[in-house]
């Protein structure tokens, strides 16, 4: 009984570290550390079936403020004239459910991210306690990790002008692009590739079974991916 959990257990592990890119860091302390600590780990995770998050890990620890906000940035304080992203809907709670300074706020916290960010837009995940403008904590996101970032449009140079159409579609996809040049690739949710071809502006799905499926379209060194639901 105990071999078939650990199986399980493992299987389940294996399931859900496929279909993910990410960028994490040590969130620590920036003003007056001594008074504000914070410690965990800060991730910026995407996933192939469009799941976009921030995530601060259970080992997420620190203590409550005034008005304790999370924002993706690309500078290292808010206000610097960088690019800046609220992504808390509402106050930090603490482990209480309230707001009450000096109280423990741990474990796991999940922040959903809007469709349109990408992975590389933001440099920094800083925690500020807005009414007394303090830096409470920052975690300064590192390099691509996980085998799925190629399928999740990170590349540095894409094919901007090409699209797809319909989506979603019950059997043919049309390419739209300038150039007849384009390589394509379908992957399922799971990044097995089901087809390839090159030189063609359709695609037929007709054998391919319902569900959701990204078309990795390339060009040279340009890359472009894009999700489809064939009904």
């Amino acid at each position: 009984m105990i071999k078939y959990l650990f199986l399980l257990i493992f299987s389940v592990s294996i399931f859900t570290a496929r279909g993910q890119c990410s960028r994490q860091d040590l969130l620590i302390p920036i003003d007056e550390p001594e008074v504000y600590p914070v410690e965990g780990t800060a991730v910026l995770q995407f996933e192939l079936d469009g799941t976009k998050q921030v995530i601060f890990q259970e080992n997420f620890a620190t203590i409550q403020g005034l008005e304790l906000r999370v924002f993706l940035s690309t500078t290292e304080r808010l206000e610097q004239g960088g690019t800046e992203l609220e992504i808390t809907t509402e106050p930090l709670q603490d482990d209480n459910g309230g707001q009450d300074m000096g109280d423990p706020i741990t474990g796991l916290k999940i922040f959903e991210l809007p469709e349109d960010v990408e992975l590389t837009d933001f440099d920094y995940i800083i925690i500020q306690c807005v009414q007394a403008d303090v830096l409470w904590g920052r975690a300064t996101l590192g390099a691509l990790e996980g085998a799925d970032c190629s399928l999740l449009n990170l590349e540095d140079n894409t094919i901007a002008t090409t699209t797809i159409f319909p989506n979603p579609t019950n059997d043919i996809i049309n390419i739209s692009s300038p150039t007849q040049n384009i390589e394509v690739a379908l992957y399922d949710t799971l990044g097995k590739k089901i087809l390839e071809q090159t030189g063609t502006q359709t695609i037929d799905l007709s054998n391919v079974l319902p569900g959701v499926y990204f078309v990795q379209l390339i060009e040279g060194e340009k890359k472009k991916t894009l999700k489809i639901i064939r009904q």
